[in-house]
């Protein structure tokens, strides 16, 4: 033990025993490792402490702050508090600590599986997944549950401050006390079951009265002080709030339990038909609300499909009256063409109408004549009707959409009826039948024409029906010239100047014209004059209705040949059109305007990119911000889509000009050209090959990428070896300079597929040696020769997976990372006979380890006696050969069994062999005996010995056993389970397969079987129930390379009737059960720690490093 009393201490602490903080010391930046205990008591400090795998106490006058308890599937970290403070903590995955009674904790974070037990005073603390218990006595204030947090209140326990998000869950035990609650959107309290003081609700938050039984008539008004009052069926059930609320905010609909379940409700406009719309159906039209699930509709196709789901909601006419987004827009009879629809049809704002092709929110069509949307109604009821998949109804006759789903259903009050009624759907992003169209010309050609009109330049047309009469008479680089009058007006014309189409300018023709005789004059200065290196196409328009003047369009030649940049006019910004620019991107460009002289008539505009004419639009969408804060119209934005997107290639200007006058909106934008391989980039090289069509084009494109797949493969090999680094530092050294680049040693482990430490001890095996090895210093890469396709993320954190795409075989890997390794670790014997020889090859000062995993010989040999396979006898005899060779070439061996170790060095004498084991985590918290009850067998059920083993305990070793106990349950856990093993299936015999959390089985039994007849190595199974603090009755195959204290080698036996007596005894016994169970967790702390394993692989490579440089 140490105890620190110094006064400060910083840097990065390793703790791997007890060490003591006291009497005004601090101490920064500790990590605790396997055993480690960090003890802060009086007067001590620790600051930014990371519990993934020790213990860390705080006692009276102790202070711990920054901490974080994590951990892992194999080890997690532990807290306990017995006083002082506790400040800024984080408890993640398994991490988890008790705040004991005198303890208290400020600002606490649990997330993703982390937990805590609150005997102490906890302030301010967030439920993210994780979840915490609250003993009598305890205080919690001000805690936050959301994302599925968890929180269990017992009698006598005080917590207030509480705010419920969406998924938070809690149990309240009768004599706690709860209050000051705020229930957020998405949350949910049962005011019937859980009893609260001072309930606050926000929007979107639910109060679900679960013991008032649901009713389509149920009402809900505040009273009181204030009071919400729901009745249903006659009955009333009420509960007190803070704050102001108004009764119709809170809409009824069923908890999907029987109950009654109010909830604050702000209304987003979600599309709806009103009660009373006549829906066509293969049995005539019907009134909507009167449709059910199954009934079959006509869409405007002419198909019959039936319908999916009827969702409803209501509003009160003072509410509608208050939200404009729920008022209805009614479509008068015929307004919308061809005597549609056949009646008033009424709509919610956003409900979609099918119109020439493209589906339009009925709001944008309101033209407060045949279309208009209601100021005040007495009560609202909506309806709307889904199929399958989105379609065109036919509503009064008229085209019109059927509800989709993108994340608005919630909004409906019978939406818990569709969790019910289809509970395995999955979410789908929405699919729409028809473009939604919300801005633009198309909506401005639609709502013209609906309003009889024909204003294409969203402009006030003449009263008279005369014709443009006028000239061109001449165009340079700086002036414009000629003459335009309307044939039976004197007033005078309003005209556009264009080039290209593009709008520069505008001017009124009102100089006096001798030679026509009145005041019809024009003359345009050019701003800053058209380029002279261009070509241009002048023309000049009316700004009001059509018409050409002579000798128009005039074409004007570029004056010299340069390759100048593309450019056209540059008007003054304008001062007449308000508006901004609010996005350029490659794909996109939005914003909004409007001309304040007529703010009722959308602005058209112009999108000129690199001087070219790309698009027209008209700023006519719904911009509600711009209008709430007093900028302009509703009904002034626009958001344009470029497709296909700008080239990231080239350097693009562009400009968005009024098409009234040319002026600019904003400053011109620059996209500069891409320096990184963004997606606009991956687009253009995606365009470019999908262009390739003839044979000999796809050849060249098809060489070209290989060639630089080729190269920048090897470039990536390069950076992840630190190539250049590793160049320049023996460049140094050669030199004669001191070594200037300290670069970390770097190991490649190779293995036949990716390890999943819940599929097989080897598994195991590999990662605890990986995470040594990051112990050691070594960045670790990892290739699995017959997984090289596998995307699944590695097991341990900072390891390179070398895979497709980027490598295709080991072989590739070698070749690519030449000289890149001071270890390659190559794991079990078909991996090392297949790349010994290359890895000698391509790395040359690489120390070569060959861990043997167990020695398959050995296994095979035994196997042939037990099931008298002679032909497996051959069998053995070649993996033998194989694998002792594999060991002399090696520069050390690995092996997990000290039997094993003894049996290489006395076969094989001149190779290096060291004992390796692998880490296996203690289970902190031993389940009692009495809480226990039956037994398991686990293993991985492709390995042959597992199998024999459990058909050999099933068929001859139970049957003897429940002659003794008949009630012993037994259980067959393990993945790749075969039909054989399954057929063993019995009222005593229980088929778990396999199971992700080992520790649910093991804290469920009162031990594990491992009756091995054959096999050779450590047997994963066997270490990971004594870990668990199981005894484990075994054969002495099973326990073979294992020095076990004479307590555990009392579970030791041969025979059925030996095995089934050890059972019974150990089924029965508690103070047999206590004794093994905790030296079965001594013996793996002392042998099969993280240190050891460490100790174990640093010796191996120092001595294969010795043996390497003698050689």
């Amino acid at each position: 033990m140490a105890k620190v009393t110094s006064a400060s201490s910083s840097g990065t602490h390793l703790v791997s025993s007890d060490v003591h903080i006291v009497n005004g010391a601090v101490w920064q930046d500790t990590e605790l490792g396997d055993d480690g205990e960090l003890w802060v008591e009086n007067g001590g400090t620790a600051l930014n402490t990371l519990v993934d795998q020790g213990d860390l106490t705080i006692s009276a006058g102790g202070l711990a702050s920054g901490v974080t308890v994590t951990g892992d599937d194999d080890e997690n970290g532990f807290l306990e508090a017995y006083g002082g403070l506790l400040e800024d903590a984080t408890f993640t995955s398994t991490g988890w600590g008790i705040i004991e009674q005198g303890g208290t904790a400020h600002s606490v974070l649990l997330m993703d599986g982390g937990y805590i037990e609150v005997a102490g005073t906890v302030d301010d603390a967030t439920l993210r997944g994780g979840s915490m218990r609250v003993d009598s006595g305890a205080i919690v204030r001000n805690v936050t549950l959301e994302q599925n947090g968890g929180m269990l209140i017992e009698s006598g326990a005080t917590v207030t401050g509480v705010t419920l998000g969406q998924g938070a869950s809690f149990s309240l035990q009768s004599g706690a006390t709860f209050t000051n609650v705020t229930v957020a959107s998405g949350g949910r309290l049962d005011v019937d079951s859980i009893p609260a003081d001072g309930v606050t609700i926000d929007d979107g938050g639910s109060l679900d009265f679960s013991a008032l039984s649901w009713d389509d008539a149920a009402t809900a008004q505040i009273v009181g002080d204030p009071i919400l009052d729901v009745t249903a069926k006659g009955v009333t059930s009420s509960v007190t709030l803070d704050g102001e609320y108004t009764g119709e905010h809170f809409v009824l609909s069923s908890d999907g339990q029987g109950g009654t379940l109010a909830t604050l409700e702000v209304d987003d406009g979600t599309p709806c038909y009103c009660a009373g719309t006549l829906i066509t159906t293969d049995h005539g039209d019907i009134p909507v609300e009167a449709l059910q699930i199954g009934d079959r509709v006509v869409t405007a196709s002419g198909e019959t499909r039936p319908i999916h789901w009827i969702g409803h909601r209501s509003y009160s006419g003072r509410f509608a009256s208050r939200n404009p987004s729920v008022l209805p827009v009614i479509f008068t009879a015929g307004s919308l063409g061809n005597d549609l629809p056949r009646r008033d049809l009424w709509v919610s704002p956003l409900h979609a109408m099918f119109i020439d092709d493209i589906l339009i929110p009925a709001v944008l069509l309101v033209n407060g004549q045949t279309i208009r949307q209601a100021e005040r109604v007495d009560r609202v009821q909506y309806f709307h009707v889904e199929l399958e998949s989105h379609d065109i109804l036919l509503a009064e006759g008229a085209p019109a959409e059927s509800f989709i789903d993108d994340s608005s259903r919630g909004m409906f009050h019978n939406a818990p009826e569709y969790a019910a009624l289809y509970p395995d759907t999955q979410k789908k992003p929405a699919r729409y039948c028809a473009p939604r169209v919300e801005e633009g010309v198309l909506l401005e050609t639609v709502r013209n024409r609906l309003n009889q009109t024909d204003r294409p330049d969203n402009t006030e047309q003449p009263s008279d029906s005369g014709h443009l009469e006028g000239y061109l008479d001449a165009v340079t680089h700086t002036e414009i010239r000629g003459w335009a009058r309307w044939s039976d007006s004197a007033e005078p014309v309003p005209l556009r100047i264009l080039d290209h189409g593009i709008c520069i300018g505008a001017i009124m023709a009102d100089l006096t014209r001798q030679d026509v005789g009145m005041a019809c004059g024009f003359r345009f200065i050019v701003p800053r004059g058209l380029s002279p290196h261009q070509r241009h196409m002048i023309d000049v328009q009316p700004l009001h209705g059509t018409g050409q003047l002579g000798h128009a369009p005039w074409g004007l030649e570029p004056v010299v040949e340069t390759q100048a940049e593309t450019r056209t006019t540059h008007p003054a910004p304008s001062h007449s059109l308000r508006g901004w620019v609010d996005l350029v991107s490659r794909d996109r460009i939005a914003g909004w305007a409007y001309n304040p002289a007529t703010p009722e008539v959308p602005a058209p505009l112009q999108i000129v990119v690199n001087g070219q004419l790309r698009a027209s639009t008209v700023a006519n969408g719904r911009r509600p911000d711009v209008m709430e804060a007093g900028q302009g119209p509703e009904g002034c934005g626009f958001d344009f889509l470029l497709l296909p997107p700008l080239s990231p290639l080239t350097r693009h200007t562009i400009e968005i000009r009024w098409a009234v006058n040319g002026s600019l909106l904003g400053a011109p934008a620059v996209l500069p050209q891409a320096d990184s391989f963004d997606p606009d980039l991956e687009q253009a090289v995606q365009t470019a090959v999908s262009s390739a069509e003839s044979l000999e084009t796809q050849n060249h494109v098809l060489s070209f990428l290989l060639e630089q797949v080729d190269r920048l493969k090897q470039v990536r090999a390069d950076t992840a070896t630190d190539h250049a680094r590793m160049a320049l530092s023996r460049q140094l050294a050669r030199r004669g300079y001191a070594e200037l680049i300290t670069l970390a040693p770097k190991a490649l482990v190779i293995d036949s597929a990716l390890p999943d430490g819940q599929r097989d001890a080897g598994s195991v095996a590999i990662l605890s040696h990986i995470r040594a090895l990051q112990t050691l210093g070594y960045q670790v890469t990892f290739v699995a020769a017959d997984g090289m396709g596998t995307q699944a993320p590695f097991p341990v954190p900072d390891v390179m997976v070398c895979n497709v795409p980027f490598y295709n075989s080991v072989e590739e890997v070698l070749t690519r990372h030449a000289n890149s390794y001071d270890v390659v670790y190559l794991h079990r014997e078909h991996v090392a006979s297949r790349y010994m020889t290359l890895v000698r090859q391509t790395q040359h000062r690489a120390r070569v380890v060959y861990a043997v995993a167990d020695l398959h010989h050995v296994r095979v040999a035994r196997q042939a006696v037990i099931e008298g396979r002679p032909e497996l006898l051959a069998t053995a005899r070649r993996l033998k050969a194989s694998e002792y060779e594999m060991t002399r070439k090696a520069d050390v061996v690995l092996t997990h069994s000290l039997a094993e170790l003894d049996l290489l060095r006395r076969d094989v004498p001149s190779a290096t062999v060291v004992h390796a084991p692998w880490a296996v985590p203690i289970r902190k918290c031993v389940p009692g005996f009495q809480n226990r009850t039956g037994l398991a067998f686990i293993g991985n059920f492709s390995h042959s010995p597992n199998a024999d083993a459990a058909h050999w305990l099933v068929d001859e070793i139970m049957p003897l056993v429940w002659k003794q106990s008949p009630d012993i349950i037994c259980h067959l856990v393990g993945s790749a389970m075969p039909e054989r093993i399954r057929r063993l299936a019995s009222d005593r015999v229980h088929i778990r397969g396999r199971i992700p959390d080992l520790s649910s089985i093991l804290d469920q039994v009162r031990l594990t079987v491992a009756p091995l007849r054959f096999g050779a190595g450590i047997k994963g199974k066997v270490l990971d129930s004594l870990a668990a603090g199981v005894p484990c009755v075994m054969t002495p195959i099973a326990t073979e390379g294992l020095i076990l204290p004479k307590a555990l080698t009392k579970l030791v036996g041969t025979g059925n009737a030996n095995l089934a007596r050890l059972i019974v005894r150990t089924h029965t016994n508690r103070n047999l059960f206590n004794q093994n169970s905790k030296a079965g967790q001594i013996y793996i702390r002392g042998h099969h720690n993280e240190q050891c394993v460490a100790q174990s692989l640093q010796i191996a490579l120092r001595t294969a490093s010795d043996i390497q440089q003698a050689g």
